[in-house]
């Protein structure tokens, strides 16, 4: 019979692994992590309008190889009406994320077309460009937003949902926010959990972690199961594999003995 020992290292195991896996193949990894850098920018840097009682902790910076900014405004965490709702989703986040809460909304600029990138109401994707006169044309709508920068080049955005999704659009109840920027080191990409975050999808992300979690949890619970047929882990089975281990060992340095004579 298997022993409560064998039991709950098993059960222990089963957890770790599923859970490391799935953690590790979605999220600690530098993959997309983009090291260049930029004299443009402080020039292109967004300013961020929000409420007084929500403000940011600060702007992280990526610059790619075709020069392309990429501004990570990070807040400290997100906070929803609902109480119950909120710890779910804290929760959930911190599982998808690798325990990082932070939410981090995205403002990309390209200075050689002056065109950037945000997301607005219901993670809506917002493309458009920077024009001459200090005004915004949103390409998807074909729309001028007037004033929407600071000397052309500088984008106001001002967040308008719980969920820090942004718009060009002045919102009530926001005021500018001074932010520290820094460019995003290597430890702060992992830690954040950025491979995650830089996908299409939370979702398609956790799936195909979780799927990788259940093949490598179901391999283990094969190998455990081919163990205990073999009845190495039941106590007479163990017993039997330390006096085998011995009983090797022993003739090994006997023959040993002999060569050396």
């Amino acid at each position: 019979m298997v022993s409560k020992k064998w039991i709950a290292t098993w059960l222990v195991l089963n957890f770790l692994i599923f859970w490391f896996v799935g953690l590790a193949s979605s999220g600690y990894s530098l993959e997309g992590y983009m090291p260049g850098q930029s004299e443009k920018i402080d020039q292109y840097a967004p300013i961020v309008y929000t409420a007084p009682n929500d403000r940011p902790i600060g702007i992280l910076y990526m610059v790619d190889y075709d020069g392309v900014l990429y501004y990570y405004i990070v807040w400290e965490d997100e906070y929803f009406s609902n109480s119950l709702i909120d710890k779910l989703y804290r929760f959930f986040r911190g599982l998808v994320y690798g325990g990082a809460t932070q939410d981090i909304e995205v403002v990309t600029v390209n200075p050689e077309n002056g065109t950037f990138y945000f997301q607005t109401y219901g993670h809506t994707d917002v493309n458009g460009k920077l024009l001459e006169n200090g005004s915004c044309l949103l390409m998807d709508e074909n729309k001028v937003i007037p004033n929407c920068t600071v000397n052309g080049t500088h984008i106001n955005v001002y967040v308008v949902t719980w969920n820090h999704m942004l718009s060009l659009i002045p919102a009530e109840d926001t005021e500018r926010a001074v932010l520290p920027m820094k460019h995003m080191t290597p430890n702060d990409y992992v830690a954040l959990g950025m491979f995650r975050r830089t996908q299409k999808t939370i979702g398609g992300v956790a799936v195909n972690s979780l799927l990788l979690a259940v093949v490598t949890t179901l391999a283990f619970n094969g190998f455990m199961y081919a163990a205990w047929r073999k009845g190495y882990l039941t106590r007479e089975g163990q017993r039997k594999v330390r006096n085998e281990i011995r009983d090797g060992w022993r003739k090994l340095k006997e023959r040993l003995k002999k060569r050396s004579k």
